[in-house]
């Protein structure tokens, strides 16, 4: 069973004035307060974000956090870039790996994870620094550290909790199984998810998958920065053996993880004005390739089966569906509707950029469409997958959470259930 250390208190020390005295560059999150830091032996855990949407970058965040607090280090977390961005720069510059279109984004126009993320709360859990620049400028102000740097292509291979040995045959089958269900031809790979490019020249036209051990590899590493490169941290799935930790780590994400004070705020106003109860959906329709086959009927039917109207006529509809004429066969079954732009004065987002404006309203809906009574989302999109993962998290009682509501996988069994 794996044991889990609290950081020294030592290497850590309170400022009189921790808000006036303490540079941006020495303030760390710690026990849900700023402290001003002493980084006399601290070693620090980070990544470069991966680029894409909110749901990609929270990927490679959430994976940070559980390693960080894993390995003892202290977490040093990046702003969120906006999707339309990023998507931007992809069209005009033609480049396909979403890091380094990341990369080129300054920092007037990211959006600091705090606006996002609970880092107050987060602290309770594990030190937490926060890098609000540009990440050239991030990898400029940490050089002088020592810097270890992994990159692993969580398409190519596999990350494990500890690596079996040799004679765990039963272990070598249950990874075995994984490997041939779960992970592509690196021949296959989209251009985006071509990173670790050393790693796919050695592993690129072989059979053979390697296998990374997290306590392995990553133990003993001295280095004052452990730097996980190209985004590689933005990996679906990390399996571990050891069931005892994964509930520790479930219980850690659900506890600890949560959105930033203001989005909390406003929703909470946007919910008591829709009132309870209330249903709500979500529907993509114009950028993804699954979306223009799905029908009013779709959401209709089961809304209908969760005898939803019998409940409540209220329905919030999240979407990126600009025709609102496309919803009236909401409105003729008896629906009363409501959209985000019902709530203008709340969900309204001053001094920040159209593209991250619409970034957090989207989070802003999601928590909104996580409180609703029945929801019924696009099976297609992680938008409606972190939902889902809300609103098991409203509804906690201990236990595992299964795909794709977590990226930690016991792989204790062959079908993960038990």
């Amino acid at each position: 069973m794996m044991k889990f250390r609290l950081n020294s208190s030592s290497q850590w020390r309170r400022s009189l004035d921790y808000e006036i005295m303490c540079l941006s560059k020495q303030r760390v999150y710690i026990n849900g307060r700023f402290v001003c830091e002493n980084n006399q032996g601290v070693k620090y855990l980070s990544y470069q974000p991966p680029g894409g949407g909110w749901n990609n970058q929270r990927v490679a965040f959430e994976n940070a956090v559980i390693l960080a607090k894993l390995l003892n280090r202290t977490l040093i977390v990046h702003p969120l870039a906006p999707h339309q961005e990023i998507l931007r720069l992809k069209r005009s510059r033609k480049i396909s790996a979403g890091y380094e279109i990341y990369n080129m984004i300054p920092a007037s126009k990211l959006l600091p994870l705090s606006k996002v993320i609970d880092l107050k709360e987060l602290s309770k859990l594990l030190p937490v620094k926060e890098v609000i620049s540009s990440h050239q400028q991030f990898v400029k102000d940490y050089h002088h550290l020592t810097w270890r740097q992994v990159c692993h292509n969580g398409l190519v291979g596999v990350w494990v909790d500890a690596i079996p040995k040799k004679t765990d045959k039963e272990r070598w089958t249950l990874l075995q199984q994984h490997i041939n269900s779960n992970l592509p031809n690196p021949a296959d790979l989209p251009l985006y998810r071509r990173i670790c490019r050393e790693e796919l020249k050695q592993f690129g036209n072989s059979s053979f998958r390697p296998v990374w051990g997290i306590w392995d590899e990553l133990s003993d590493k001295q280095e004052e920065m452990l730097y996980f490169s190209e985004g590689s941290l933005y990996n679906r799935e990390l399996l571990f053996f050891d069931k005892h930790a994964v509930l520790s780590i479930h219980d850690w994400t659900i506890r600890f993880i949560h959105f930033a004070p203001d989005i909390r705020k406003r929703v909470k106003t946007v919910l008591q004005m829709i009132g309870r109860p209330f249903s709500a959906i979500h529907v993509r329709r114009t950028d993804h390739p699954s979306s223009s086959g799905v029908k009013q009927e779709f959401w209709l039917n089961r809304l209908k089966a969760r005898n939803a109207l019998n409940l409540t006529k209220t329905l919030y509809i999240a979407t990126d569906e600009q025709n609102k004429d496309w919803f009236k066969p909401f409105s003729d079954e008896g629906y009363n509707l409501f959209f985000p732009e019902d709530f203008l004065n709340e969900l309204r987002f001053e001094n920040e950029g159209p593209a991250i404006v619409q970034d957090i309203l989207g989070l802003c809906e999601q928590l909104i469409c996580a409180y609703a009574d029945h929801f019924v989302g696009s099976y297609y999109s992680t938008f409606t997958m972190y939902i889902k993962r809300l609103r098991r998290q409203f509804s906690w009682k201990n236990g595992m959470l299964k795909k794709p509501e977590t990226t930690i996988v016991w792989i204790g069994s062959t079908d993960n259930k038990s």
